[in-house]
């Protein structure tokens, strides 16, 4: 959402925490989930520049998220669309990262099957030749030994 912002007070994330009463990581805590909802306060020089109008943002997710009930991500949403920050309609971002995610292990999975399948068809093709050597070899000691017991025997009488 775009701002103008006037002639208006600028308040530090330490006087903003000052003014709320709360410790300056919870005020970071609190801008981090404002952010990943896409709801961005001014910066002036580098730093976050609160205005009045920001105090009184913070004010109400503070008093919401008091709620015994209430999730921080579920009071930041509701916050921002009480002062129309974002549209009604939030995309469900744990859904979406979960989706992101999954996608790339899926193809990594699909990877490692197909490297596994193909190595262990190529396991499977040595051992077959390995077992038919090995038949070749028994049958050529058989009819060695078949020839030396008729050459014994021919010699012997």
């Amino acid at each position: 959402m775009l701002r103008v912002i006037t002639a208006e007070a600028a308040y530090t994330t330490e006087e903003l925490a000052d003014i709320l009463g709360l410790p300056i990581s919870t005020i970071r805590k609190y801008n981090f989930h404002f952010a990943k909802i896409g709801v961005h306060f001014t910066k002036k020089q580098g730093r976050l520049a609160y205005t009045n109008d920001d105090v009184t943002i913070f004010h109400e997710l503070k008093r919401i998220y008091a709620h015994p009930e209430m999730t921080l991500e579920k009071a930041v949403i509701t916050v921002a669309k009480k002062f129309n920050l974002v549209p009604d309609t939030l995309p469900n971002i744990s859904t979406e990262k979960q989706t992101l995610r999954a996608e790339p292990l899926e193809i990594q999975m699909k990877e490692i099957q197909s490297y596994i399948d193909a190595k262990f068809e190529e396991r499977e093709r040595q051992l077959i030749s390995m077992a038919r050597e090995i038949r070749a070899l028994k049958k050529a000691q058989q009819q060695k030994k078949s020839f030396y017991k008729w050459l014994k025997t021919c010699f012997e009488k």
